[in-house]
């Protein structure tokens, strides 16, 4: 069996594909395949090519299909995937080959290819010595969903021990579908008029907070934002003209967009992680004062231990609630991440987002 014959095999399920990374992937041919070497004519297919060609076929283009990329960060990222993120921002064509003609199991393939709407990208990573971190252009095309075990989870596991049986979960979602692909399809979503001012408020006050230290967001962040915004609230099944939801909607998008990109040394960080703390912190704080506005300006100085120290701030929760402080924070996710990178960042000198 030749190489290209060897491409050949299928998942029984063409809705999704299952990539392991490989640490040596350096170029895109493992995502989108290559010309044949030695003949004019055959296309090397890869299941994630597959899983885009399937996709664009008209006929399945209200079924969701999903490109899961296991341990995706063994090799960088920007290297094997460029062509595809390249794709995401510009919504061009991804060129395959600039052949008269290419094949793929008797059929031709074209020379360039466009992402489908119902396409979702899934990645697993993991941190350790063997793998690498990513870049702002990666992380501005990702939310960013960090899984921490607590305690409890971890009590119960033990209590009784089991391996979880994914096969029960197989079609449960299928009615859910075509709307999945529609609502993700919609770019018009906007934030509810209910939260409007306050969603307005919140990413001013990050945007200016992390611009005074070289790490605003822009666009496509504030775009994504605002659909993440708009998609908890219906999902949440929230009545019309409530915000009672808000904050936890916003807390998400903190920890999930503005805190993934950040990574650096201590003289780089430290204002920075003592203003978010101070943002993240007060649940009763008005928010548009020149009062918390002063608040932010001398937290993000980092030199008034006596007032603006962040452990204050986690002193003055665990009286709230003693268990889990984080949890009485306005921004319970967030805050307890910032406390964690400003914890490591005292002790190492250096913090990222996913060694913290």
């Amino acid at each position: 069996m030749n190489e290209a014959d060897h491409s050949k095999g299928k998942n029984s399920n063409p809705y999704y594909a299952l990539v392991p990374v490989g640490a040596d992937w350096t170029g895109t041919e493992n995502i989108l395949g290559y010309p044949y070497g030695l003949d004019n004519v055959t296309y090397v297919t890869k299941p994630a090519l597959e899983l885009v060609r399937h996709a664009l076929d008209s006929v399945h283009s209200a079924i969701p299909h999903f490109l899961i990329l296991d341990e995706m960060n063994l090799s960088h990222v920007e290297r094997y995937f460029a062509d595809i993120l390249s794709a995401i921002e510009s919504g061009e064509e991804i060129p395959l080959h600039e052949d008269g003609e290419r094949k793929i199991n008797g059929s031709n393939l074209d020379r360039k290819l466009s992402l489908p709407e119902n396409l979702f990208i899934i990645g697993t990573v993991n941190i350790d010595e063997t793998t690498y971190m990513f870049s702002p252009k990666v992380l501005d095309r990702a939310n960013v969903i960090e899984f921490k075990l607590e305690s409890d989870d971890l009590q119960a596991f033990l209590s009784s021990p089991k391996a979880p049986r994914l096969e029960e979960l197989d079609g449960k979602g299928v009615a859910f579908g075509s709307g999945f692909v529609e609502a993700a399809a919609d770019k018009g979503r906007e934030v509810p008029t209910a939260v409007k001012g306050n969603y307005e408020c919140e990413m001013m006050l990050f945007f200016n907070l992390l611009r005074e230290h070289n790490a605003e967001f822009g666009y496509r962040t504030s775009y994504e934002a605002a659909r993440f915004i708009h998609f908890y609230n219906q999902l949440g099944g929230y009545s019309e003209g409530s915000v009672d939801w808000f904050d936890s909607a916003m807390d998400a998008v903190v920890v999930q967009k503005f805190l993934p990109k950040l990574h650096g040394s201590r003289s780089k960080l430290e204002g920075l992680l003592w203003a978010l703390a101070w943002a993240c912190f007060d649940k009763e704080q008005d928010r548009g004062t020149k009062e918390f506005a002063e608040q932010i300006r001398q937290a993000s100085q980092a030199q008034n231990d006596a007032q603006y120290y962040p452990e204050k701030l986690w002193d003055a929760l665990v009286k709230i609630n003693p268990t889990d402080p984080s949890k009485a924070a306005r921004y319970p996710l967030s805050f307890d991440k910032v406390m964690r990178m400003w914890r490591k960042l005292v002790r190492d000198q250096f913090v990222t987002f996913a060694e913290a």
